[in-house]
């Protein structure tokens, strides 16, 4: 296997900053007939951006564990490093949904042990990708709409990159949160298009596409019901401001589902773990709430009580029961979608005393949570906790210490934030990030019962 000749990643991150890669103003790698290594070079000389994402500062997402079968990063840079992997799969994903054939959904399923996506589900996914191609939206031609797809895909973690973070800095791009970072960055984008190869041979209405979608509403959180209605509260405005087409919110849906796809690159980087049959359930029930409340005077609120009861309908769970209601946004956060699921949720959740359930009620029931921003990664704590096979050999067993260690942390940590707002000692606009404790959550679970401090860019640190 050959690798990009050069003497470390610092030197591709050079080159690419330096303009030395130059980027076709038409190829698509989606439908590039190269494969393994050699597509994956064909990704970075068409995206240059991408290697932004390959370096040692990057905000690598603290959820499951990297592969050591060599992924593209190591091969290309010797050394392995996450998002870059991740973005690498998720074009390689929307590449396979487009493609839509047998042999694609045999490679998009080949490792999904259970819980396997359905033809019928890739076949949705695929009919919904080449509805985009076919729309002629704002005049966009099947190839321009099929870049702005990849576009997407390549620029929505560049916040997560300091080497992209210190580039932007002078043009006023500082959220520390990494999707209002690339809401940020695309504004900057739509004056000055000539700061970035890849927006800039664009064309103006693929831009526009772009611009008018980026961090316009954060599908993961909603997907696992990390926040109140107010994860509505900007999509509700463009929709009421006559700013967003339902054309442009289904691209932007689309979008997201490949991304969703490509999650776990970093472990396997031709099958996709994440996209499940349950999770394209759970996105076509987002679907299906937003759609049947697109015109309601107050869709925020309509569109969260859809979703949320149709997931606790999934647990076998009573949306009008307080202690329901966080029961529902904890299964969703951990994936759970069934009668067991649900049963099994509830017995664990008994364990904790009244007190622990009193202030995790208190800090999780939807209809109290008030948070001007969503907090980040709170599912990762859990999902790191679940999948610990030192917590416990059976899924009972895990779910208990779950509920144990990760429930009463999110509250308390949850509970001081909201208790420095009020005081006027955080920021309501900076998120909490649960991140690093996710890393904890990983490797050392009884560290969460440790004290802990919430940084001013909201990163919660366990001592």
């Amino acid at each position: 296997m050959t690798a990009i000749p050069m003497s470390s990643s610092s030197q591709l991150l050079h080159n690419v900053l330096s303009g030395l890669f130059d980027a076709e103003k038409t190829h698509l790698v989606t439908v590039s007939q190269a494969v393994g290594i050699d597509w994956v070079k064909e990704c970075i000389n068409t995206y240059p951006e991408i290697c932004w994402l390959a370096g040692e500062d990057v905000r690598a997402t603290q959820e499951g564990k990297a592969t050591d079968q060599a992924p593209y990063s190591e091969q290309l840079f010797g050394k392995a490093y996450i998002e870059f992997d991740r973005t690498m799969m998720t074009l390689h994903c929307l590449r396979l949904i487009l493609d839509g054939s047998e042999t694609a959904y045999q490679e998009f399923t080949a490792d999904q042990k259970s819980n396997k996506l359905s033809r019928d589900g890739f076949k949705e996914l695929h009919k919904l990708g080449q509805g985009l191609l076919q729309s002629k939206y704002e005049g966009l031609s099947k190839q321009d709409m099929q870049q702005a797809m990849e576009t997407a895909l390549v620029l929505g973690d560049l916040g997560k990159s300091q080497k992209a973070r210190e580039v932007f800095r002078a043009w006023g791009v500082k959220a520390p949160d990494h999707d209002d970072f690339h809401g940020e960055l695309l504004a900057v984008f739509q004056n000055h298009p000539e700061l970035c190869k890849t927006y800039n041979k664009l064309s103006a209405a693929a831009q526009k596409l772009l611009s008018e979608t980026a961090n316009l509403i954060h599908y993961g959180h909603v997907t696992h019901l990390e926040g109140g209605p107010n994860m509505f509260a900007k999509l509700q405005k463009a929709l009421k401001e006559k700013q967003l087409s339902g054309m442009a919110l289904l691209f932007d849906q689309f979008v997201h589902m490949c991304d969703v796809a490509g999650a776990a690159g970093h472990v396997n980087r031709s099958s996709s773990l994440a996209y499940t049959e349950t999770c394209h359930q759970a996105l076509g029930a987002i679907r299906k709430a937003f759609e049947n409340s697109l015109d309601s005077d107050d869709f925020a609120v309509d569109a969260y009580d859809a979703y949320i009861g149709i997931r606790a309908e999934w647990l076998g769970l009573n949306i009008l029961s307080s202690t329901h209601r966080v029961l529902t946004r904890i299964g969703a956060m951990l994936r759970l979608c069934t009668l067991e699921d649900g049963s099994c949720l509830k017995e664990a959740f008994k364990k904790l005393d009244q007190e622990q359930q009193l202030t995790v009620a208190q800090q999780f029931d939807s209809e109290r949570d008030h948070l001007e921003r969503t907090p980040t990664y709170m599912p990762a704590v859990l999902l790191n906790l679940y999948n610990n096979q030192a917590l416990g050999e059976s899924k009972a067993e895990r779910m208990d210490k779950t509920i144990a260690l990760g429930m009463p942390f999110l509250a308390r940590v949850l509970e001081r934030h909201k208790q420095a707002i009020a005081k006027g000692e955080a920021d309501p606009s900076i998120p909490l990030n649960f991140n690093k404790a996710a890393g904890i959550a990983k490797d050392s679970p009884e560290k969460l019962n440790n004290e802990f401090s919430i940084e001013s860019n909201g990163d919660v640190i366990v001592s």
